[in-house]
């Protein structure tokens, strides 16, 4: 404790512990922290060797070609020749840095360049020791290297493309399986197959454009009190989506049955008098749509009591997104 006269005791003094700072120093424009100040020397040395390597950097693609050439040059004794003439080009200058069993690797006029050997004078031929059975080998397996280069390459290609349509197809089907559309269970159903064509001749209602749309296609007969009931639903279906969605309809019935028909038929109808289409598409019951996409494969076939405005308006957002 310390007493000072007229004064209460006072707390005993406690030592203060200084912190040094480190020092900064400039290299190049770079701050570094050091903990102590760098001799001028050491400073001037380290900015010299970033100096260096930054200019190595820079020009590093130079140094590996210039290291190329000497490698090819003291294997072949960087040979120079006033000029080298091939078929119709001639070269002048020209420094010789390599060469292997099929190419001569040089430097002229004209920059850096190479040329088979076999087309050379016999001469030359000679002086860079080619040999035409060796190099016809080299030449064959090149060819064989390429081939198997080109063929390993084209593979992955189509496996890439593949796996994006496998996995395009695997997203459409999530899709409308999620609208409620089902999902195929054997390789005989005709989910994800190709439509059948609607190559029809006869039309009733004018034929349709059906290129990259969504289409509906309805199979029906106007005799039948269960495909009667769902034409205004159908209907309904070709207003509110026009231009969207295109309905059509197919039947075996004869043009004036369908334009007799109660309630009337809104959209194309194609008349199908010996029931290809529907043989072809595998239909055996009435009333049935089928929900074509845009590639014309078949997503959905059955009852049109599932394809309703809620379960097309969530597909059709899908397709713009």
């Amino acid at each position: 404790m310390i007493v000072v006269p007229g004064f209460m005791s006072m707390r005993p003094l406690r030592k203060v512990e200084v912190k040094k700072r480190d020092c900064v120093c400039q290299i190049l424009g770079r701050k570094i922290r050091v903990k102590k100040p760098l001799p001028g020397v050491i400073l001037a040395g380290c900015s010299a060797c970033i100096l260096l390597i930054s200019q190595v950097m820079m020009y590093r693609s130079l140094i590996c070609m210039v290291g190329l050439m000497a490698a090819f040059g003291f294997r072949v004794g960087a040979t120079s020749l006033d000029h080298l003439t091939v078929g119709s080009t001639t070269y002048s200058n020209v420094t010789v840095f390599g060469a292997n069993a099929t190419d001569l690797f040089f430097s002229s006029d004209q920059g850096l360049g190479n040329v088979k050997l076999k087309f050379l004078d016999p001469e030359l031929q000679k002086q860079f020791n080619y040999n035409s059975n060796a190099a016809e080998k080299v030449e064959e397996q090149r060819v064989a290297a390429d081939k198997a280069y080109q063929a390993n390459l084209a593979a992955t290609l189509a496996s890439r493309v593949k796996l994006a349509a496998e996995e395009r197809e695997s997203q459409v089907k999530a899709a409308y399986s999620q609208a409620g559309f089902g999902e195929a269970v054997s390789d005989d159903s005709p989910l994800g197959q190709k439509a059948p064509e609607l190559s029809f001749t006869n039309w009733v209602g004018g034929s349709p454009v059906l290129s990259g749309k969504l289409t509906l296609i309805s199979v029906w007969s106007p005799k039948s009190a269960a495909c009667k009931k769902w034409i205004s639903p159908i209907n309904e279906l070709h207003r509110v989506f026009a231009g969207k969605l295109e309905v059509i309809g197919v039947t075996t019935a004869s043009e004036a049955e369908v334009a007799n028909a109660d309630p009337k038929v809104d959209f194309p109808m194609a008349i199908d008098p010996k029931g290809n289409f529907l043989f072809d598409a595998g239909v055996t019951s009435l009333p049935c749509v089928l929900l074509v996409d845009s590639n014309n494969v078949v997503r959905y076939m059955g009852h049109p009591a599932a394809v309703t405005t809620n379960t097309l308006q969530g597909l059709l957002k899908g397709d713009e997104r």
